[in-house]
């Protein structure tokens, strides 16, 4: 395919706008049309980045020959039906994460990747950022060893947003999908995206749902609140290894720590980036030092998207990789709700 890559944007709330304010920083990707269910957004959207054509209904946006491929930034429960369907329209996709808000979704979306053979991607942008690519190389050249036992961490004091987010019939999950998909991802990534066997955990919204939003943070309104705001849980994976999984919207604690894997070899801490070993009968950290600041990672993720299509390269960010991640989402909600461990495997798609 030639440059610049035609584009179609379906959803243009909050998200989106990141995305074109990024696409606005190249001319190698060119967004020829939005979507929206809300007219309104859709031409505003249009007006101020001077999108030619205005769209509705996302069906309508797909029967243009001219798009390539389309990024899908509709809340959470919308993305699997958009994202099927214009894979087998012909296009390529970029979702936005998490990938879908149910297991049953992501597997109806990776089968479809697997029927149409065209590039899928998840975005997920800290993956092409310098510490997910450090730790990453790091990792791969077998410095930590046997990987037994990790921890994924996302968590905010008092921060639950609110419109699509804190409702069931839009975001389907809360913090586990907003910020919680983003720890577990870079754990896995990680890993090497082990297969999980059983996960035990809990979810709830025991305070967003009693607190009202403390002066100067997020205002949300605990009415509305449909989701969970809080979430932990353990997942043993085939290999014999363990993670524990930590994700909070609000909570009475400063932090519930963060983002490590530890190995037969060494440990590494992702923030700040440091690796834990034993040498020459010391105890040794090393902290990787970084070059330059990232750039735009909604930038570098569109374009790597990009440069897949072009290069016929395989998806930086697979459907494969991101179904396990709604593996164990999925897992968390059920054992949630059951009150013990659940037993859970990857679905043969």
């Amino acid at each position: 395919m030639a440059k610049p890559l035609k584009l179609g944007l379906i959803g243009t709330g909050g998200i989106a706008q990141v995305h074109m304010r990024a696409l606005a920083k190249t001319e190698d990707i060119e967004l020829v049309a939005v979507c929206d269910i809300v007219e309104e957004k859709a031409q505003k959207a249009s007006d101020e980045f001077g999108v030619p054509n205005v769209f509705v209904d996302y069906h309508d946006l797909l029967e243009m020959d001219e798009i390539e491929a389309v990024s899908i930034c509709t809340w959470n429960q919308a993305h699997c039906a958009p994202t099927v369907d214009a894979l087998h329209a012909g296009k390529h996709v970029l979702c936005e994460k998490p990938m879908a808000a149910t297991l049953k979704d992501a597997t109806a979306m990776t089968k479809a990747v697997h029927e149409t053979g065209l590039t899928f991607m998840v975005g997920v942008q800290p993956r092409f950022g310098f510490r997910r690519k450090t730790a990453k190389a790091i990792v791969d050249a077998g410095t930590l060893g046997d990987i037994y036992y990790a921890e994924a961490v996302a968590c905010r004091r008092a921060g639950i947003p609110g419109g699509s987010f804190i409702k069931a019939d839009k975001g389907g999950i809360g913090t586990i999908a907003d910020i919680g998909v983003y720890a577990l991802d870079e754990v896995l990534h990680l890993m090497g995206h082990p297969k999980p066997v059983a996960v035990s955990g809990i979810a709830n919204n025991l305070l967003g749902t009693t607190h009202t939003p403390p002066h100067g943070f997020w205002n949300w309104d605990p009415d509305e609140l449909e989701v969970e705001d809080f979430a932990v849980g353990s997942v043993r994976f085939e290999n014999g290894a363990l993670m524990t999984f930590k994700t909070s919207w609000i909570m009475h604690m400063d932090s519930l720590g963060g983002n490590l894997v530890l190995g037969t070899k060494a440990g590494l801490k992702m923030n700040p980036l440091t690796i834990f070993t034993q040498e020459y009968d010391r105890l040794i950290d090393i902290t990787p030092q970084a070059g330059k600041k990232d750039g735009d990672l909604f930038l570098a993720k569109n374009m790597a998207f990009a440069e897949a299509i072009w290069n016929g390269t395989p998806s930086p960010v697979p459907a494969e990789e991101m179904l396990i991640t709604n593996v164990i989402i999925q897992g968390l909600n059920d054992s949630a709700k059951a009150g013990r461990e659940v037993a859970v495997s990857v679905p043969e798609v």
